[in-house]
């Protein structure tokens, strides 16, 4: 599972999970994505995310698709709870 940061035609960010394959996360600020990681207390992922906003990578038009469609239904879909590889990290700690 990985989160990738990415920069939305409207100039926001969203997350993108592979193991979702798709948007947990629309419509962001640098400042609430480094926010967002930061809550999770690790270092490391916030440091992941300044880094990943830094390459500015970009929203495929699939992607849009996917990021208009959690806009109709009022929300994004949510990982589930179980651990997320070695680290033990848990979502909605």
């Amino acid at each position: 599972m990985a989160w990738r940061i990415e920069k939305q035609s409207n100039g926001k960010l969203a997350i993108f999970s592979t193991r979702l394959k798709d948007y947990v996360v629309i419509d962001a600020t640098a400042e609430e994505i480094e926010k967002l990681y930061e809550e999770k207390g690790r270092k490391v992922y916030a440091a992941s995310a300044k880094a990943q906003i830094a390459k500015d990578y970009r929203v495929p038009a699939e992607g849009e698709l996917l990021i208009a469609a959690s806009r109709e239904t009022g929300e994004t879909p949510k990982e589930p709870p179980e651990a997320i590889g070695a680290t033990g990290f848990r979502l909605n700690d």
